[in-house]
């Protein structure tokens, strides 16, 4: 583990955690606390990366943050956020910790609304929802005003509030519970910080996990119904070939879940300086800097060990089937549709998907259909194993298509008779609770 930076700042009220696992593009929230209306030094700002990556685009700000902690994770390791978690807990200096989104907007008022509803009640774990817009021509971030954010490809704004503040029939599947998380530092070490139990690596995991702990230690959730944050489009947000916990179908953790039930306030697997902090047996985070990393995580975590002990499936593992069309099986996974002929085995369309996946990886993000290209990100296009054919990864909130090339090498469309592929684009914000 290294520090890069440290906090100088003796007081702040509040600590933002932010992460990073050596994928994200942007960090812009730090340009947008830059103009806050609450002073500078009243909130720190905390940079966490799990592998080695020294990322340019948190360089670009480096200005803006306080303390920078890169992990130094072997790349062969799958990726927790809630060690990342922990580690923000442990070093935050503030009464108030805060996890969220480090490329989002925020308005100025973004602290001061975290302040406020603090000190109306200082016993409650706080939440702010976030507006997702879909348009790729903010892609890369190009700083659109707010009022543009809120406007077309916006899926999820009703009347200047997000759908999921006003659902009260779901509230847990249409929040975005990883958009903004705040907490008293206190309460955090209280309840034993965040879960490290396995079934949080990879994708399934998020704040809430912790706040549905807090709910049982007695700490109210309060969702803000004014303040929100501000997200556009990027390759790769609902986390496509990744790693999975057991969920509900819909990504919510099931293990996460399970605390709501069983009233448990303690996670199942409590991180060392969280559980040395919590006993009184340290007293500052000076005091557990030697036990931010266990070493035995390199080799709990390796992809391959995961793999073979099936302790976690990929996200590719889950799929919708769609029906078949044209001498082809259409399925889904979260935000893509695959097309195999149907006379395939599945062992063969299982090695097919791998090395579709594979890929994916440096093929082209682009399209050449307008139509559905303007208003909906393509997320790649890749050729079909053993096919020759040409198949199209699309979001599931677009419909669900297949293409094939003419002998000109012009694509054709079909599009699924099943219409939209499973997902309308407002359970696709589910796919983004994950903080």
């Amino acid at each position: 583990m290294r520090l890069i930076k440290r906090s100088a700042r003796p007081r702040p009220k509040v600590s933002l955690v932010l992460l990073d696992w050596s994928v994200r593009e942007s960090f812009h929230l730090l340009h947008y606390l830059k103009h806050q209306t609450i002073p500078r030094d009243q909130f720190e700002v905390i940079i966490i990366e799990f592998y080695s990556r020294v990322s340019d685009a948190i360089r670009k700000f480096e200005e803006e943050v306080d303390t920078w902690v890169v992990l130094d994770m072997p790349l062969t390791c799958c990726y927790h956020k809630h060690l990342m978690y922990n580690v923000g807990i442990a070093l935050a200096r503030g009464d108030i910790v805060m996890i969220g989104d480090s490329d989002a907007m925020a308005k100025p008022t973004f602290i001061e609304a975290i302040l406020r509803n603090f000190e109306k009640d200082p016993a409650i774990v706080y939440h702010i929802d976030e507006f997702r817009n879909m348009r790729r021509d903010y892609y890369p971030f190009n700083y659109p005003s707010f009022e543009a954010v809120l406007g077309d490809g916006c899926f999820n704004n009703a009347g200047g509030r997000t759908t999921g503040v006003l659902n009260t029939a779901d509230p847990i599947h249409s929040r975005n519970y990883g958009a903004c998380m705040c907490a008293r530092r206190a309460d955090l070490i209280a309840i034993g910080g965040a879960d490290m139990h396995i079934d949080y690596a990879g994708h399934i995991c998020g704040p809430y996990e912790m706040t549905f702990r807090l709910a049982n230690y007695g700490r109210r959730e309060l969702w803000d119904m004014d303040e929100f944050l501000y997200h556009t489009w990027h390759p790769g947000q609902a986390g496509a070939d990744n790693y999975m916990g057991p969920h509900d179908g819909r990504h919510m953790s099931t293990t996460a879940l399970e605390a709501i039930t069983s009233r448990r306030v303690r996670p199942l697997l409590e991180h060392e300086a969280v559980r040395r902090l919590r006993a009184g047996e340290a007293q500052s985070a000076d005091d557990v800097l030697n036990c931010l990393v266990d070493p035995r995580y390199a080799t709990e975590w390796d992809t391959r060990a995961l793999e073979e002990n099936g302790a976690l499936r990929r996200w590719s593992d889950y799929r919708v089937p769609l029906g078949v069309y044209k001498g082809y099986r259409l399925e889904a996974e979260v935000d893509r549709v695959f097309a195999y002929p149907v006379n395939q085995s599945d062992a063969e369309r299982l090695q097919d998907g791998r090395r579709q996946r594979e890929r994916c990886q440096d093929a082209d993000r682009s399209l050449d259909s307008a139509d559905l290209g303007a208003r909906w990100p393509v997320c790649h296009r890749a050729q079909a194993a053993g096919t020759g054919r040409s198949i199209a990864l699309l979001p599931l909130a677009a419909p669900a298509c297949a293409l094939w090339p003419s002998r000109e090498g012009r694509a054709r469309r079909c599009i699924c008779t099943r219409g939209y592929a499973g997902r309308s684009p407002r359970a696709a914000a589910s796919d983004h609770r994950q903080g």
